[in-house]
């Protein structure tokens, strides 16, 4: 079913194009007025496009510092050291290397300053409003991760620009800055809240739909502080003047207040910078190219200060309370250039109408983004029709429910217009996917069923095989039993054989041994008879002797003189006896 949601992603998505942005530090143009008409607002989208889809922003929050006030009061030259300290404390897409790390962010005291153009001197440079062509990285403590953003816009209150064209910049800077740096010189005049005279109205319409501010940060940097005996130079300075200026009194026209009133819930926060006087050559000398040896040290410090304060927290850009990716902000951008496009100025109800549009149109994509993938990890499971049914109301049931957990800029009724169009959207696409699902997935049933036929036919085979191979093992194993006893009978031949051949061995040593027992016998026969014979003859002498000394022994008792003779016949006997006594021994013992 893969091939199926990729012809649904093909067919939800569209694919991007645009040109590539020249890998180069320099500024890049994003709005400018037309030449022909300076009421026209034109969008350079595919100029700064990859600015906004480079595939490093992905997934980061938008963080947009913007400045706008009078012209040839220093913007320009202010964001060019803007970037200086940037470029040592963070990366950007160009450069993974700090440039000057740490206090040394400004560089060596003779470098010329480059960035935005600039220059000394009464006539306007920038034109329009112009973004940095490069975007700063940062990675915070907690895995926030944010996209940089530095805007340049056309100074105010020329001889050449009308109040209309003056409004439209300072709004459409407003409407896409997260921190707008409004850039007075001197001293804050009432004339000079009519910058915020939009914003104002905008908070008024806004007000009654959102417990929030329509913007976020506004920093007013007054410039050239003549007043610091009474309020010192820095933060805490400007925000005690911008009090004592901002408070409402009875005696302010109704107008006055509304501003104030409307000035303060306008914003999320809203302070004050006062700045000194940067020296008498950077001020007037039009060849000062803004090498910072030739500015006040006073200057210095506090523009240190500015930028210490400016990047401490980072605040990302929020819409109706929520932060956006950097090609959802190119959307916003698009949508607010339509609004201006007029001649007429937009009003405050048009702006909003506009935000609510392409807020709900980015949520219904997100919404549609969760349907496509909650089909897309499903689609293997897909074995029937009504599984493709079931996978599309589970997929839409998560898109709508996407839908309503997101917090929504606009009325009940206009989130039930937008979700009714989301529903429409998720049904006509399931119409299209769903009719290409089910014929791919008969095709697939089809091959299934072909398949299974095949799997039954191997299967068969694989028994026959099976019954073959188990009457060959049989086969062997009776023939192995053969070949055993085969072999054992020849064993228990070759062992009979060798019994045999012992057998006649032992048989014939027997014969030998009752022959030799038997010439034995013979042998001891005839010797016991010599010896019977011998005994007779010993036994016969033996009385002889015995008779000779009884017939002697009396007469030679009686012969004293004698005495000498009796002992030599005593003596023979006796010797006799001794010779005699083993083989009587012998004997005896033969027949005892």
């Amino acid at each position: 079913m893969r091939s199926v949601v990729a012809l649904f992603i093909a067919i939800c998505t569209i694919a991007l194009s645009g040109q590539t942005l020249a890998q180069q530090r320099s500024p890049v143009q994003l709005l400018h007025l037309s030449a022909a008409n300076n009421s026209k607002i034109q969008f350079n989208e595919n100029t700064v496009r990859d600015l906004f889809f480079n595939p490093k922003l992905k997934d980061r929050q938008v963080v947009v510092f913007s400045i706008v006030g009078a012209f040839r009061k220093g913007k320009s030259f202010l964001l060019n050291y803007m970037l200086r300290y940037l470029y040592a404390h963070y990366p950007s897409l160009t450069n993974t290397e700090l440039i000057n790390e740490g206090d040394d962010w400004m560089g060596e005291p003779e470098e010329p300053l480059t960035g935005f153009e600039w220059k000394s001197g009464v006539a306007r440079v920038t034109k329009g409003l112009i973004l940095w062509g490069d975007v700063f990285l940062h990675d915070g403590p907690r895995n926030e991760k944010y996209a940089i953003y530095i805007m340049d816009t056309q100074g105010l209150f020329d001889t050449d620009t009308t109040t209309a064209e003056n409004s439209k910049i300072f709004s459409l800077s407003t409407l896409i800055s997260s921190i707008q740096i409004l850039n007075i010189f001197n001293i804050l005049q009432e004339d000079q809240l009519q910058y915020l005279q939009f914003a104002t109205e905008y908070a008024r319409y806004g007000s009654s739909d959102s417990d929030k501010s329509p913007f976020q940060d506004l920093l007013i940097l007054i410039r050239d502080w003549n007043g610091v005996d009474e309020y010192r130079y820095g933060l805490r300075g400007g925000n005690a003047y911008l009090n004592t200026f901002l408070e409402i009194h009875d005696y302010q026209a109704k107008e006055l207040q509304s501003v104030r009133r409307y000035l303060k819930s306008s914003f999320e926060k809203i302070n004050c910078f006062l700045m000194p006087y940067p020296g008498k050559t950077v001020a007037v000398d039009k060849r000062y190219d803004g090498r910072w040896i030739s500015i006040d040290d006073d200057f210095v410090t506090m523009m240190n200060e500015l930028f210490n304060h400016l990047f401490k927290k980072l605040k990302p850009k929020l819409i109706n309370g929520k932060t956006i990716k950097p090609d959802e902000l190119l959307v916003f951008i698009n949508s607010y250039v339509e609004s201006f496009k007029n001649d007429s100025f937009p009003s405050a109800v048009s702006i909003y109408d506009s935000t609510l549009d392409q807020q709900f149109r980015i949520l219904m994509a997100k919404s549609v983004d969760l349907y496509v993938e909650a089909v897309s990890s499903h689609d293997s499971e897909i074995d029937s029709e009504e599984d493709i049914n079931k996978l599309h109301l589970a997929a839409k049931d998560k898109a709508l429910k996407h839908f309503n957990s997101e917090k929504k800029f606009g009325t009940y009724s206009e989130g039930m217009n937008f979700k009714k169009e989301l529903v429409k959207t998720i049904e006509e696409s399931y119409k299209q996917w769903k009719a290409v699902a089910v014929v791919q997935l008969r095709k697939i049933n089809a091959q299934k069923a072909k398949t299974q036929d095949q799997v039954r036919l191997l299967q068969s085979a694989e028994l026959m095989d099976k019954n073959a191979k188990q009457r060959l093992e049989e086969a062997a194993a009776k023939m192995n039993e053969a070949k055993a006893a085969l072999d054992q009978a020849k064993t228990d031949t070759a062992e009979a054989r060798r019994e045999a051949e012992e057998l006649k061995r032992k048989y014939e040593d027997a014969q030998k041994e009752r022959a030799e027992a038997i010439e034995k016998e013979n042998q001891t026969r005839e010797w016991l008879r010599k010896m019977s014979q011998d005994k007779e003859f010993y036994e016969q002498e033996y009385n002889k002797l015995k008779q000779q000394a009884a017939s002697t022994v009396g007469g030679q008792l009686s012969n004293t003189s004698s005495e000498n003779g009796f002992e030599r016949v005593l003596g023979q006997i006796t010797g006799f006896f001794a010779k005699a006594a083993p083989i009587i021994a012998t004997i005896s013992s033969w027949f005892g």
